[in-house]
């Protein structure tokens, strides 16, 4: 098995009155709008037994709708602090959904607090924390994010000379507990299977489980124009 089995998850088992605290192991997927982060998130998921998380597909505008075990309370646009109330909230929405953390093998979180000053935060907060940090390389990427963001909001194609945002040169932040994950680099099964690889090692998990496939079907639903310009740029990573 590559999900191990664990007794623990077992409803026979459960232990009411323990929820999650900073201090406990968990996983923050954070990445600018338009990166693919729950499409990420959508496979990392699958290597464990419970999450706190929900997969309801991928739309035909190529969206996909993934709530993490917050269900997307974290918001880059507010200035967000993990305080007591956070706390109590996050085990008030896993109550609301018949979970609690002693249900739980894991606990995956995904937003945009991707920035160096964030991530910092992330890691202050919660040190047992690993995070996979999504990020483009050049203003190409930079300009793909921005495609991706608006077909998937606005059903809005940009043209290709078109920038939204400018490229940010401070793309990488070293630190043990962060893997810095080139954006594009899933989109080209070589890539994919590599960079798979180097999560799966991070992560401290068993092997693969998604194929390649998957992405393709990711690919798929995206705007031709959209689908060429992401496969033709993987390439070059």
């Amino acid at each position: 098995m590559l999900c191990n089995k664990n007794e623990f998850l077992e409803s026979r088992n459960f232990i009411d009155g323990i929820d999650f605290t900073r201090n406990d192991p968990c996983i923050f997927v954070v990445y600018p709008a338009g990166a693919a982060g729950d499409l990420l998130i959508s496979i990392i998921d699958k290597h464990y037994l419970r999450t706190g998380c929900e997969y309801y597909g991928i739309a035909d505008n190529g969206r996909v709708h993934m709530f993490t075990a917050d269900y997307e309370s974290m918001d880059l646009y507010q200035n967000y602090t993990f305080d007591d109330q956070w706390f109590y909230d996050l085990a008030d929405n896993l109550g609301n959904r018949n979970l609690n953390y002693s249900l739980l093998d894991q606990v995956i979180f995904g937003c945009h607090m991707y920035q160096e000053l964030q991530i910092k935060y992330i890691l202050d907060t919660f040190p047992c924390a690993k995070i996979i940090r999504i990020s483009p390389t050049d203003q190409t990427g930079t300009n793909l994010l921005d495609w991706l963001c608006q077909y998937k909001l606005k059903n809005t194609i940009l043209h290709a000379n078109s920038a939204i945002n400018k490229f940010d040169k401070d793309t990488v932040v070293t630190h043990d507990r962060v893997f810095n994950l080139p954006f594009g680099s899933l989109f080209n099964e070589e890539s994919y299977y590599k960079q798979y690889d180097l999560i799966i090692k991070f992560l401290n998990l068993n092997g693969r489980l998604i194929c390649f496939d998957y992405v393709q079907y990711y690919l798929s639903k995206q705007s031709e124009l959209i689908r060429s310009a992401l496969v033709d740029y993987s390439k070059t990573l």
